[in-house]
């Protein structure tokens, strides 16, 4: 009964076996295409958030190694290492920073690609006036007291005024807050109302740009010079009493001879 219905309205819509045929092989071809290019969109966005997620892992490893190894100099030069010791924490600092260099600017792309315009207007500023200069700074500072260490000076008094435990400290905040701001705005989400991405990278500014911004320079001590004591008035000498007392001279009226 079920068949013959379903022939009673192809004939009734005038179908023939052809176009029946004709009609499942042209959807057949358009569903194909269709799930071959959401596939390979699908395959596409993947691979590159692939590559973006690499790359801020790669841009961690780089901030962290090159922060410990910069701690790891200063505290053989505060507790006054072996000098051998001290050279071989500075040598393995220098091939973290060369690391730094070396892959940088290729990470800096990377982050670009995620956040677009918006990186180059907000974020590399945070990036390279924030992280990027307080390194320098860091490295500065340990330059100059390995180099005092070296000449068996006191490098502990160049740490301290270089500020060398606050610039440290300042390097870790700002470059966690960065790189995980950055990396959830990687996250590959489909979800239309995901908290995050509701957020937008407005709120990750903002973070960064609290983490990222230098504590101030303490005001420069002014030195204060001694006030002297004003001299003391000498004494006055008691009358001796042994002394004899020698009466005074007469008076002479004038005009007397």
């Amino acid at each position: 009964m079920t068949s013959q219905r379903t022939l009673g309205l192809l004939r009734q819509a005038r179908l023939s076996r052809k176009q029946l045929i004709l009609f499942a092989l042209v959807s057949a071809v358009i569903n194909g295409i269709i799930t071959a290019s959401v596939g390979a969109w699908l395959g596409q966005t993947y691979a590159k958030y692939q590559a973006r997620k690499q790359s801020i892992e790669s841009l961690v490893h780089l901030v962290y190694e090159r922060r410990t190894r910069a701690g790891m100099v200063a505290s053989a030069l505060r507790r006054g290492a072996d000098i051998e010791e001290v050279k071989y924490r500075k040598r393995a600092y220098d091939e973290a920073y060369v690391d730094w260099n070396k892959s940088i600017m290729q990470n800096i792309f990377a982050v670009r690609e995620v956040t677009g315009e918006y990186f180059l207007s907000k974020l590399e500023g945070h990036f390279q006036d924030g992280l990027v200069a307080a390194m320098a700074d860091v490295d500065r500072c340990l330059t100059k007291a390995y180099d005092a260490r070296m000449a068996e000076q006191d490098s502990k008094i160049i740490l301290e005024q270089c500020r060398m435990p606050v610039m440290h400290q300042f390097v870790l905040d700002c470059g966690a807050t960065f790189t995980n701001e950055v990396y959830k705005l990687t996250k590959l989400s489909f979800i239309p109302f995901n908290t995050q991405l509701s957020e937008g990278p407005e709120k990750a500014e903002q973070r960064i740009a609290k983490a990222c911004t230098r504590p101030p320079e303490p005001p420069p001590v002014v030195p204060v010079a001694p006030v002297m004591p004003a001299p003391a008035a000498p004494a006055l000498s008691a009358p001796d009493a042994t002394a004899p007392v020698v009466p005074p001279a007469p008076t002479v009226p004038a005009g007397s001879p």
